[in-house]
């Protein structure tokens, strides 16, 4: 039966009533946690710059911006900030200022248990100068440190009170939520615009569902043969762009197998990056060999094309391991990522390694992955911004539950290259000694697409996947 064929019969009986103003916009996976301070799933994060201000975020080539200060850095050590003028105000009231900055950051850098607790420990102080300028001073240098202030602005008063964020978000974004279950509902301040974020896990229905007119957008997660049957329908737009966030498969280096390089290397050598990328991913995805894409200023140039089957059965050959050689492979549930893992299973096992794929629901998935429960497992970095990714994910200081080396790689010539890195902002060394070690197999940089109906217009994606395009979007 053909993809088109099926579509149509799964059509019937598929038509929903709805409200014919709001935009209903499908979504893979809905956002696990409402609080910004404690958010670690892509989703999360999107929907945060809806309904929140960032202090500082960084535009398409990766340098920092704000819209509510102006900042300069007066030496090494400190930085001063100004606040811009007609800023926006909170949705439960008061307009953000500069108590609401500096309580938010105090906040942050105290709370061991957010993710932006490491990012700004090398704060020392923060000197209330005026009523709309603060200095931050620093404990040592950091190139980068105005990049590691991309956090979202808390109201003062909330923050006092111990407000529930994750229950009732109270943000000064774009966007008020008005409703967070079953989907959250959001409305457009400027002109009371609502969106319904639907969660639909499944990628036929939820292209059945935008084809049949239940809902007006989807974005990403589509595997690429849909893709093409919606670029033939008369009723939809599809529009593409490059983007950044990388796919990658994730070692335990404490493994038997995995914790030797010869082995990982030949991993690498066994997966075919470029047939996956041409027969299953949106088109202008793009290969990768590092973890930060192209456009980053500290990219560097790495164009090797690995994929070589027999060199790699000739390294597995050469070592003393028991065969058959079985490895257990973590992904999540969606359809897409199953079946990419599956495409994997196929090509290791071409070169002798039984390959187990167990996918989990999300939370189950990501558990494992935060407590080190894996072997090999897929996933994919979004919104990286700051090369001292590197460092969160290679340095021997950087274990759990402190950083991200989840899959405890330790190696002293990196922690070398990781502080040489940081003191000069040069990070060549680190991204050589990454990708020669193997110390993880980046597969590629997804290209974004969006496909919504006729009457949806001013929609725009971004280059990291966020929902920020919802800003201009409007319904005819």
């Amino acid at each position: 039966m053909s993809l088109h064929f099926l579509l149509a019969f799964l059509l019937l009986g598929c038509a929903e009533n709805f409200d014919e103003d709001e935009i209903r916009f499908g979504i893979a996976q809905k956002p696990q946690q409402l609080d910004p301070r404690f958010q670690s799933d892509a989703a999360s994060k999107k929907l945060s710059y809806l309904i929140y201000t960032s202090f500082i975020y960084l535009d398409d080539e990766f340098l920092p911006r704000s819209n509510v200060v102006t900042f300069k850095k007066k030496n090494n050590l400190q930085y001063a900030f100004q606040l811009k003028k007609d800023l926006p105000s909170f949705s439960g009231g008061g307009t953000l200022n500069i108590n609401d900055i500096i309580a938010t950051i105090s906040n942050l850098k105290d709370l061991s248990t957010s993710p932006y607790y490491q990012q700004l420990k090398n704060i020392k102080s923060i000197e209330k100068v005026s009523d709309n300028i603060f200095h931050i001073h620093l404990f040592k240098n950091e190139p980068n440190f105005l990049s590691q202030l991309n956090f979202f602005i808390l109201p003062e008063k909330l923050l006092k009170e111990n407000h529930n964020f994750s229950v009732n978000p109270a943000g000064s974004g774009i966007f008020k939520m008005i409703e967070s279950s079953p989907n959250i509902k959001l409305v457009r301040r400027k002109d009371d615009q609502r969106i319904n974020l639907i969660e639909i896990k499944d990628p036929t229905v939820r292209l059945l569902k935008l084809i049949n007119g239940e809902i007006d957008l989807i974005q990403n997660d589509l595997p690429f043969e849909m893709i093409k049957v919606i670029q033939d329908n008369k009723n939809l737009n599809v529009i593409s762009s490059f983007g950044s966030n990388v796919s990658y498969v994730g070692f335990n280096f404490k493994d038997k197998y995995l914790k030797n390089i010869q082995f990982r290397r030949a991993l690498l050598l066994a997966i075919n990056q470029r047939e996956i990328l041409e027969f299953f991913l949106p088109e202008k995805s793009r290969l990768s060999q590092q973890i930060l894409p192209p456009e980053h200023w500290a990219s560097i140039d790495i164009t090797d094309d690995n994929y070589d089957p027999n060199e790699a059965r000739k390294l597995i050959s050469q070592m003393d391991i028991t065969k058959p050689i079985k490895l257990i492979l973590k992904t999540s549930t969606d359809p897409f990522r199953v079946k990419i893992a599956t495409i994997i299973q196929k090509q290791l096992k071409d070169v002798g390694i039984d390959l187990e794929i167990k996918s989990l629901d999300w939370g189950t998935f990501f558990r494992d992955i935060q407590s080190g429960n894996f072997q090999l497992y897929t996933l994919t970095w979004v919104g990286i911004t700051n090369p001292d990714i590197y460092f969160k994910i290679f340095s021997s200081t950087q274990l759990p539950p402190v950083g991200l080396n989840r899959g405890q790689y330790i190696n002293k010539r990196m922690d070398q290259h990781l502080s040489e890195a940081i003191e000069k902002n040069v990070w060549n060394k680190v991204i050589l000694k990454a990708y020669r070690d193997t110390g993880l197999i980046p597969l590629w940089y997804e290209g974004g697409f969006a496909a919504f109906r006729k009457n949806i217009s001013n929609y725009k994606l971004s280059f990291d996947g966020s929902w920020n395009g919802l800003d201009g979007i409007k319904k005819n």
